[in-house]
């Protein structure tokens, strides 16, 4: 038996940022994606993109993104009309007084009519963590319009993002039950 998970967050979400108001349903457009991989370096650290889909979509007009959730996240964003921009800015960190290196966090997304941050988390290793840690302290004011994307059964995830201050905490799983019959849903 089917669990209901209640989606009107993410549901909200969506519509509350859409360009398109209509009252009436969207038809669902046919469309075959080509993704479209880049060659893999052999020798290479691995690292969290290893086990993603990262690559242009066809249906995305060749937008290279790092994963099916990406994608399929800018669908919806797409089917709403919502306007956005992929990775726009570095967010440059404090060099480390012992290497020297200066690291950075750049977010997924920007919607800019929102002036809001997206990041579409499947995946959150040691280093990811650091780097929203390191956002949240350097950068309050742009952590504070933050929005993440992660996955309901990672409590893992829910537990670090809640504890972090994460105010605006979505489920890629609910947003799939409102919208993979409406778009080109990827993967599951």
């Amino acid at each position: 038996m089917a669990i209901a998970h209640d989606t009107s967050k993410e549901k909200a979400y969506f519509v509350g940022r859409s360009t398109v108001k209509r009252t009436r349903a969207v038809k669902k457009e046919v469309v075959t994606t080509t993704l479209i991989e880049k060659p893999k370096r052999k020798g290479s650290r691995g690292n969290a993109f290893q086990h993603t889909r990262t690559g242009a979509r066809s249906d995305l007009n060749g937008l290279v993104v790092r994963s099916n959730w990406e994608a399929n996240f800018v669908r919806v964003l797409n089917l709403h009309k919502i306007p956005f921009q992929f990775e726009p800015l570095s967010f440059r960190f404090p060099p480390n007084p012992k290497t020297g290196i200066a690291p950075s966090y750049i977010p997924d997304f920007y919607l800019p009519e929102q002036d809001e941050f997206v990041e579409v988390k499947g995946y959150l290793d040691g280093r990811g963590r650091n780097k929203l840690r390191k956002f949240r302290k350097h950068f309050p004011e742009q952590f504070a319009k933050l929005t993440v994307v992660i996955s309901r059964s990672n409590k893992a995830n829910l537990l670090f993002f809640t504890k972090l201050g994460v105010k605006n905490i979505l489920f890629y799983e609910n947003i799939g039950s409102l919208y993979s019959a409406k778009v080109n849903w990827e993967g599951k």
